[in-house]
């Protein structure tokens, strides 16, 4: 065991992207295509398939979903406390095996209030993201200081609207984090061939429409599918019903 945790703990990461993320700091475009150049391929082969979920099933699965969210959240910051405190060296494994145990048993009967979260963070995650691509295309670089604006508005907006829009919310997050990881997914793979390689991080990291595109296009087409299904099954219920009658 403690040689399985000490292989997990030892894995390259040359952008420095989990800690970013553990310092709630969204990476640059460079970094994380760096950090996807190094995932394995069994881990980006994970993150494609349970990106489709997220991105098909999001509103069948949500309560299961979130759940995973929010014990991924715990461990996140389970750890990151535990690195800011010290202590012993094995501190930040209990802190963060605590934490989303916490988290996990939390959300279940707190559903709407962790919907409201994940909303909250996906949408601080896309605002920040939209003010950092509209400021490059409009080539004013120094509207980026003031990207934390677009996120706090994501945040509000999204994370209020889990309690007047529940399944749009829900819809929502589950796409963008869906094609988010699909993405990453298939990048990962396909950043392992060596033809393929040097181009496609080329146009990734000096093509700021690149990343967006790649990532709103199937976060569109997921959100289209997932409300397409979700009416087709009330209509079948309300015809359902209608035959009992």
């Amino acid at each position: 065991m403690k040689a399985l945790l000490a292989d997990v703990t030892d894995v390259p990461d040359p952008g420095g992207l989990l800690d970013r993320l553990q310092g709630f700091r969204v990476p640059t475009q460079e970094e994380f295509v760096q950090s996807l150049a190094a995932v394995e391929p069994i881990w980006a082969c994970v993150l494609l398939g349970c990106g489709l979920v997220y991105l098909l099933q999001g509103w069948k699965m949500f309560k299961i979903l979130v759940v995973v969210n929010a014990t991924i959240l715990g461990v996140l910051l389970g750890t990151r406390l535990a690195g800011l405190i010290g202590g012993d060296r094995n501190m930040p494994l209990f802190a963060g095996i605590g934490g989303g145990l916490i988290l996990a048993v939390l959300a279940w009967p707190l559903m709407k209030y962790a919907i409201s979260v994940m909303g909250g963070l996906v949408g601080s995650f896309v605002g920040f993201g939209l003010w950092n691509y509209a400021a490059q295309v409009a080539g004013k670089p120094s509207l980026l200081e003031y990207a934390w604006v677009g996120a706090l508005i994501g945040l509000i907006t999204l994370g209020l609207l889990a309690f007047v829009i529940f399944r749009f919310v829900v819809v929502t997050f589950t796409c963008f984090q869906g094609s988010l990881m699909t993405v990453s997914g298939i990048l990962g793979l396909l950043l392992k061939y060596d033809r393929v390689a040097e181009p496609l991080t080329n146009s990734l990291t000096l093509n700021v429409h690149m990343i967006p595109l790649l990532v709103g296009i199937p976060a569109v087409i997921g959100f289209v599918y997932q409300n397409s299904a979700v009416a087709k099954k009330a209509k079948k219920k309300r015809k359902a019903s209608e035959g009992d009658s």
